[in-house]
């Protein structure tokens, strides 16, 4: 799934940028920005577009240097109305070192905040979706690293204008082909648009044959032609947006669903009769943390996915500016039982560039290997989740039936009253089914321990091996956790203090003896986890045409979505669980190719059996 990409190498004549293994330059030597509003943004007519939007989708053939993108991003601001979201998509097959984009974006006058909000979310080179976020212009960049035609055809939703780049077709005919136009059209809706800086008559017939009525028009500064084009869709969806949007659950996988949500335009209502973190979501004492496998691609790629979106999430909360929600910077990863042992030596053998550079190797030790996971954090996820709640209209209202039906979807309360919604997300983790299609995960209870003995051998990493454990704040560590598998057996044990300092004592000597440590506290809540350990997201019912919830075109209105089942991972899963509900309710580009997006889907467990106990 993930597969390391051989860098461009670059020429560099004054400030413009040549690929030498194209033989070819990013853009127009005489005026770039110019050539850019002229052939894409005023091709597309998008000034006129942008200030009647509320959503709209961008897609592109060939992200370069990022110019397209940031010039539309000017665009953008200055004519969009206020709220309204944008997604980009953009494939590159060769991305540009960061140096190399910050010396070409830099020569063009592109403002240095924005190159380096750029950077700063610079994925690594390798193949899949990479999604970056652009929070004070309700913006998101959605590169597609690999090959466009196979890149495309994994990409779900719909785009409404098209900058059709890259270097020219007679040298890069990988690009220009009609099996990047066949998958350029499925991506399109009737009366999108495309702009191209080429008329060469191969793409014509190749744009014509997929679907575009194109017509010629002069070129830009001494080329002779170029094209617009629009697509011809045989039939046009006539499905209403879903503006109101009930999320039931504000944990962590309904606040972030929300906050999506929100950033779409959605006007959206959170249900928890709990009140915001007050269960599972209130850990004092959470990890962001990859879980890798050396010969696991599709967990690795939704790791990578994960990561990226909730450290996303978590700069967009300011969080890196309050100590009292960050716990840790970075986490340290020890082999200490045989099994851990065995997947890390496995990971400390492999290359870390094939997992995206999510983990670096500081010990190969057959007994007991170290990894270190540089973009991992401790944080306190009920102190996140109050942050994320800032904003988002909060009802403490208790839910029992949630219906579907074909253009609303319909919530019942405890006290008999109901209220009908354009859409529906149940993420309510271990709480009981609100629906019959509704899948049923397991419940695993645990358990955290507060000590307040100062751990010497603990720095400012969070540990972790056999349990784990955070550093110092306030003078008091966290320690966890237990698994209880027996449901019914909840709350704070004295047993689960004592099991989680046993199975910390080769973090620090002070832990040896139980008898000295000063236990200050301790908390107890209970996951959600189905069998495939993987969560359930998407819709319940399916789509007419795939047997997928949500089928292209905005057939996803007045369905019933969930966001369930994250386990011991809802800090990993659940931002990236939200953007894709959010995505897929829209018919926006979705973060995940379909490939990842369909392990997660609810409807995987009706030809199973029910969930079995999983593994601690």
């Amino acid at each position: 799934m993930l597969r390391s990409l051989t860098p461009i190498h670059l020429r560099w004549d004054g400030d413009l940028p040549r690929a030498l293994e194209y033989d070819d330059i990013y853009f127009s030597a005489e005026d770039p920005r110019g050539e850019v509003q002229t052939v894409f943004i005023d091709a597309n007519d998008l000034p006129s577009r942008f200030r009647h939007a509320r959503r709209f989708a961008i897609g592109e053939t060939g992200f370069g240097t990022g110019l397209n993108f940031f010039l539309t991003l000017g665009a953008w601001r200055r004519n969009a109305p206020a709220g309204a979201f944008l997604s980009y998509l953009s494939a590159e097959a060769h991305p540009l070192a960061p140096e190399d984009l910050q010396r070409a974006l830099a020569a063009q006058g592109i403002p240095g905040a924005d190159v380096n909000l750029l950077l700063a979310q610079y994925p690594p080179p390798v193949t899949g979706l990479h999604r970056l976020h652009f929070p004070e212009d309700r913006v998101v960049l959605t590169l597609v690293y690999g090959d466009a035609a196979p890149g495309f055809a994994n990409v779900r939703g719909t785009v409404d204008a098209w900058f059709l780049d890259g270097f020219t077709p007679s040298r890069n005919p990988a690009l220009w082909n009609i099996a990047v136009f066949r998958q350029v059209a499925r991506l399109s809706r009737a009366g999108t648009t495309l702009g191209t800086f080429t008329a060469a008559g191969q793409v014509r017939r190749d744009l014509t044959a997929s679907g575009f009525a194109v017509q010629r028009h002069s070129g830009f500064r001494g080329k002779r032609e170029r094209l617009i084009g629009r697509f011809r869709a045989a039939v046009e969806s006539d499905s209403a947006p879903a503006e109101r949007v009930a999320v039931i659950g504000a944990g962590i996988a309904g606040l972030s669903t929300a906050l999506a949500l929100h950033d779409r335009g959605a006007r959206v209502t959170v249900l928890d009769s709990h009140g915001v973190a007050a269960q599972t979501s209130g850990n004092p004492a959470a990890l962001l943390s990859p879980h890798l496998s050396a010969g696991d691609t599709v967990r690795n790629a939704l790791a990578l996915a994960g990561m990226q979106a909730t450290r996303a999430l978590l700069s967009a909360a300011g969080t890196e500016r309050d100590d009292g929600i960050l716990r840790a910077e970075g986490i340290e990863h020890r082999g200490i039982t045989r099994h851990a042992a065995r997947r890390l030596a496995r990971l400390a053998a492999a290359d870390p560039r094939h997992a995206g550079g999510l983990y670096e190797v500081l010990r190969i030790d057959p007994d007991c290997p170290v990894l270190r996971y540089p973009q991992g954090v401790g944080v306190d996820l009920g102190a996140f989740c109050r942050r994320l709640a800032q904003g988002l209209e909060i009802r403490q209202r208790r839910v029992v039936t949630v219906a579907g039906a074909q253009m609303h979807a319909v919530l019942g309360y405890a006290d008999g009253g109901q209220e009908a919604f354009d859409a529906i997300v149940i993420a309510t983790g271990a709480g009981p089914a609100l629906c019959p299609d509704q899948p049923r995960p397991l419940r695993v209870g645990g358990q955290l321990t507060r000590v307040r003995t100062r751990l010497r051998a603990i720095g400012r990493m969070a540990l972790t091996g056999r349990g784990y454990c955070l550093p110092e704040h306030e003078g008091q560590h966290w320690l966890g956790a237990t698994y209880r598998h027996d449901s019914a057996d909840s709350g704070v044990h004295d047993a689960d203090n004592t099991r989680n300092l046993h199975q910390l004592n080769w973090a620090d000597p002070a832990l040896e003896s139980v008898t000295t440590v000063a236990v200050s506290g301790a908390w107890y809540g209970t996951r959600a986890v189905f069998r495939d350990r993987l969560p359930a997201v998407g819709g319940l019912d399916p789509g007419p045409a795939t047997g997928e919830p949500g089928t292209a075109h905005g057939a996803a209105i007045g369905r019933v979505f969930v966001n369930l089942g994250h386990g011991s991972r809802g800090v990993l899963y659940a931002p990236l669980a939200a953007q894709l509900l959010a995505d897929r309710i829209f018919d926006l580009p979705e973060v995940l190719p379909a490939s990842l997006s369909a392990c997660l889907s609810p409807l995987r467990f009706r030809k199973k059996d029910a969930p079995r106990e999983p593994r601690t």
